[in-house]
Formats: C-alpha cells, structure tokens, sequence
C-alpha cells in the first residue's frame, strides 16, 4: 500500500510539474505595454496630423483661390497690356504716318503702362478736433488722388510733390489694377516733383523725350486720372515754353498746353506724337481746366529725378549773386546787341549775398554782366538763374562776363566752383 501511495503520489507531481507555467519576466510584460501605447499615440498623432493638413488645405483653398485668381487676372491684364505697348511701339518707331485718331490710339497703347493712379491717406488732427463727437473716435483720414509715371523697370514712380504732400499713406494703381503701397524717396519744393517706389519689379518705364522734341505747336496728349477717372487721355498742343513768373517759381520752367488737364491729372505725363514724355502735368490756372495747363518740361523733370533716385534730395548750384535784367544803355555800352525776337541778353551783377557768395570769393564784381554760362549763351536772369539750379553745387563751372575797365567793355572768363543753395 505504502508503494502505491507512494507511486499515485509521484504521478501526481508529474501531472502537477507538467500543467503549471512558469510566470513571463515582468520586463516583456511591461514592453508589450510600452509598445501598445507608442502605438496608440502614433495613431493619435497621425489622425491629428491629418487634420491639421486638411484644415490648412481647406483654409488656402478658401482664402489662397481669390489671391490666386486675382493674380492670374493681373498677369492676363498685364499681357494684353503689354502685347499693346510692343505693338504701338514698333509701330510709331517705324515713322508710318497715321491719321490724328489712329495716333491717339498708339499713343495710348504705348503711354499706358507707364500711367498710374496713386490714391493718398494723411491723418487731420485738426479735423479730428473739430469733427470728433464721441471722445474714442478715431482719426478721420482726409484722402487725395492724382496720377504718376513709371521711370524705372525696378519701382521707381515720378509725381508732383503736392499729390502726395503730408500723406501718411500712399498707394499706387498699376495699369492691370493692382495696388500697391508705396515709399516716398524724396520730393523737391522747387519744381513740385516728388520721386516714390513701390515694391515690382519689370514695370514698363516711359520713354524720354530729347529735349529738342519740344516746340511750339507741336501735337501733345496729357494722360492721368483727372477727378479719379483713370487711364484718361487729351489731346492739345504746345502753346508756349518758358513759362515762370505767374504760376509758380524760378525755377518752373513750364511748358504751357491747352490739352484738357484737370484735378487729378497732376504728376501724369505730357507726351509727344512718339509716346515720349516731354513734361509733368503740374497745374492750371483757376480751379479747373480753362483752356490753359502747365507741365514741368521732361528734362527739368529727369535731372531731379535722378538726383532724388541718387542722393534722396536735389542739390543746386548756388552763386550768391543778386540779379537784373541788362538795361539797353548797358548793353550798348558792352557793345551786346539783341537779335531779332530778343528781348533780354546776359545777367547784370547788382550785389551779393550777405553771408557767403561762391560768386564773390571767385572774382565776380558788380556791374558785370554774365553772358555765358557753362558755354551756354545767358539770355535773361531767370534763364541763367535755372541753369544754375539745374547744376548741382560743389561742380565745377566756367563764367564768361562782360567788365567796364575804363571806359572799355573787356571779356573775362571765371572759372569757379558752384556753392549749394540754401534751403529755405
């Protein structure tokens, strides 16, 4: 009995040793876990994932599709502009003769890219004193327009200075009707042009006209947007140069037109039968148009220009010499005769400046009088008196004058460096 006990009870280990597992090592336990979680929050990671992907997509289809259809309008618009601009290009560069309306037409499609509309925002702390009702209200903008002309393929926009005079902002309309916000580089109170630029590149620039293109009579059309009408065009011709006392300083040496220029049309160009710019529409006399316009003439208007582009102001030639017109005693005595149309010839030195004079310190003496400056013929004081101010000062320049030594009229050639007028 003993023995088979002792046998059942054996058997039964076995069965016991043979059913039981031994328990799993607790780190596999714990990495089967880790790897349950890492998955998990892979998964969470990649649905959130998704999302934020198909938010984003649905946001720039929402808000990018206007932006882009905008552009594609503005790239169209551009290309219609341009393939117009070329062809009126060759067209008038070939010296085909065409009819006054079909002129226009070229004229137009070529002088267009070149036009804009500039739309201006200045804040009026008076007008806000005076009109505010609620005492949060905030600055009421007094806003202002006028027109400008591309002078450069990288931004740079020529317009009178009083388009955009104490603005606080500035925006440009391109000719395919984009906007854009603009930086004023410098203005000049002088000649009232004002130099701005906006952030484009491959704009189409105006074409300058020689500055022998310009005469009395010749055929002009005035492009701008007269009372915010953009993109219009007039046709006139050149009534008279030289145009100064009246209407605005010395150195507003106008070209005088009677095409149709009206407010707005201010800082647009005045252009030639070739497209080429042959002035800056700048005022009119009365409040609107009367048959009588004025333009900065084209080369006034690149000299400051380019002088703005460079050093951001314009420098001018400064002799500190006080000035008349030559009496007909005087120039008998200098043995000076006018030529037939003539009414003036040479400058007369009548003083000098108080503080410094360039003039003085080189030997200029009262009484002379100037005939020739930079070996340009002097015709009358404010001929002479624009050409120095078209000198920037600190160059070099050479006087020829006329001197009573005696009773004997002697020619004295001064050479001397040009002082910088002062600003005032």
């Amino acid at each position: 009995m003993d023995h088979q006990e002792s046998s059942h009870e054996q058997d039964a280990t076995r069965l016991s040793l043979s059913t039981h597992h031994e328990p799993e090592p607790r780190s596999n336990a714990q990495s089967r876990i880790a790897t349950s979680g890492d998955m998990a929050i892979a998964a969470i990671k990649y649905r959130f994932a998704r999302l934020v992907i198909t938010t984003i997509t649905l946001l720039l289809f929402v808000f990018g599709t206007p932006y882009l259809v905008q552009q594609i309008q503005y790239s169209l618009e551009y290309g219609k502009i341009k393939a117009r601009y070329d062809a009126a290009s060759v067209h008038l560069s070939s010296g085909t003769s065409a009819s006054v309306s079909q002129r226009s037409e070229l004229v137009s499609n070529k002088v267009t890219p070149s036009v804009v509309h500039i739309h201006t925002a200045a804040f009026d702390m008076e007008a806000r004193t005076n009109r505010r009702v609620l005492p949060d209200s905030n600055l009421f903008p007094s806003r202002g327009q006028g027109s400008g002309i591309v002078v450069s393929p990288d931004g740079y926009i020529l317009t009178n200075r009083h388009v955009i005079e104490d603005s606080s902002l500035v925006y440009v309309h391109l000719a395919d009707q984009s906007r854009h916000s603009a930086e004023i580089i410098g203005v000049d109170i002088e000649t009232d042009l004002a130099l701005i630029k906006i952030n484009k590149e491959n704009l189409i620039p105006i074409e300058w006209a020689p500055r022998e293109a310009v005469q009395v009579g010749s055929m002009v059309w005035a492009m701008g947007s007269p009372f915010g009408l953009e993109q219009s065009i007039t046709l006139g011709i050149i009534s008279a140069t030289h145009r100064t006392a009246k209407v605005g300083t010395l150195y507003q040496d106008f070209l005088q037109t009677d095409a149709a220029v009206n407010p707005g049309n201010s800082g647009g160009p005045l252009v030639n039968e070739d497209g080429q710019l042959i002035g800056v529409n700048t005022a009119i006399v009365g409040d609107a148009y009367q048959g009588i316009s004025f333009a900065v003439p084209g080369y006034v208007a690149k000299s400051i220009s380019d002088q703005i582009e460079k050093n951001g102001r314009v420098s001018r030639g400064w002799l500190g010499l006080s000035l008349a017109n030559p009496t007909t005693e005087t120039l008998a005595l200098h043995q000076l005769e006018l030529t037939e149309g003539q009414a003036s010839r040479g400058a007369q030195v009548t003083d000098f400046a108080p503080s410094y004079s360039p003039g003085y310190a080189a030997g200029i003496e009262i009484n002379d009088v100037i005939i020739e400056f930079n070996g340009l013929a002097v015709t009358s004081t404010t001929q002479f008196i624009q050409a120095i101010g078209r000198t920037p000062g600190g160059e070099e320049a050479r006087i020829t004058l006329r001197r009573l030594v005696g009773n004997e009229s002697q020619e004295i050639l001064i050479k001397l460096t040009l002082g910088e007028r002062p600003s005032e």
